[in-house]
């Protein structure tokens, strides 16, 4: 059984970031090691204000306990940081680690805007930590932030994947995950042969935490030995049924994060 670190924020409401994540690369037979970067009483959208406790005392307690009990990782994988503090801290510990893979989420922003609270600041910080990745999944907007591109709903792919690929060590890769085609949402990257992309049709509606379960289930695919391309083929698969099944659901509080059955049931069925 291989270990995954999984570091980003949990949400005691709200089914998304490590509430989502564990499940899946549980059922995906990993390890997990659950690192919280923050812990809030609610997600941000939709349930108002939330009780929010910052963790950045916790970290380097946590990183001297694991070094000292000699605990390693084979992957990981990086969604919500939340201050330039823990970006650091994060890669100061990581970058000391020998991760046979390391997925990072930049999570930082949406429809061209960066999430309340963050800056310039945190975009360099980012940039920072994804020098250690071997792969990226920005959304267009964080793409656009990292390229330091102008953003737009279309981009230029090949220009944006371009300059992602820059900012990345030798063999990383940089997967937008919100591009839409042809009515279909799906993921583009850049290879010898040109950008390409991989996506599902669009269902109607919005869906909290759609980002945090396909990262989750890329990081585990991969971690697996699963190609890229077969990986994000099965990743947009997958997501496609939960969003799906969410829609179906009908549910009384659409601030919920995705439905996971029918996801869990097609990794089970992947042996």
């Amino acid at each position: 059984m291989s270990s995954m670190l999984v570091a980003e924020d949990l949400s005691a409401v709200g089914g998304i970031s490590l509430s989502a994540a564990v499940p899946v690369l549980t059922a995906m037979d990993y390890q997990v090691a659950a690192l919280p970067t923050s812990l809030l009483s609610t997600h941000t959208s939709g349930y108002g204000r939330p009780a929010v406790v910052n963790l950045a005392d916790w970290l380097p307690k946590v990183f001297e306990h694991w070094t000292t009990a000699q605990l390693d990782f084979q992957q990981g994988l990086i969604g919500y940081v939340g201050t330039v503090e823990l970006c650091q801290l994060l890669h100061d510990y990581l970058a000391q680690q020998k991760l046979d893979l390391l997925v990072v989420d930049p999570v930082m922003g949406d429809l061209g805007q960066l999430y309340s609270g963050f800056d310039d600041q945190y975009v360099t910080a980012m940039r920072q930590l994804i020098q250690l990745a071997d792969v990226i999944l920005p959304n267009v907007t964080e793409a656009s932030l990292l390229a330091g591109l102008p953003y737009t709903t279309q981009p230029d792919l090949p220009t944006i994947l371009t300059a992602l690929q820059k900012l990345l060590k030798p063999g990383a890769h940089a997967v937008i995950t919100d591009v839409t085609q042809n009515d279909q949402i799906g993921c583009a990257w850049l290879t010898a042969d040109g950008v390409q992309f991989i996506g599902e049709p669009r269902l109607a509606g919005h869906y909290n935490g759609t980002g945090d379960t396909l990262a989750a289930v890329i990081a585990g695919l991969l971690g697996r030995g699963f190609s890229l391309t077969r990986t994000l083929e099965l990743a947009n698969q997958w997501l496609h049924i939960a969003v799906a099944e969410t829609l179906a659901d009908e549910r009384a509080d659409e601030r919920q994060g995705v439905a996971l059955g029918g996801l869990l049931r097609a990794i089970l069925t992947l042996g």
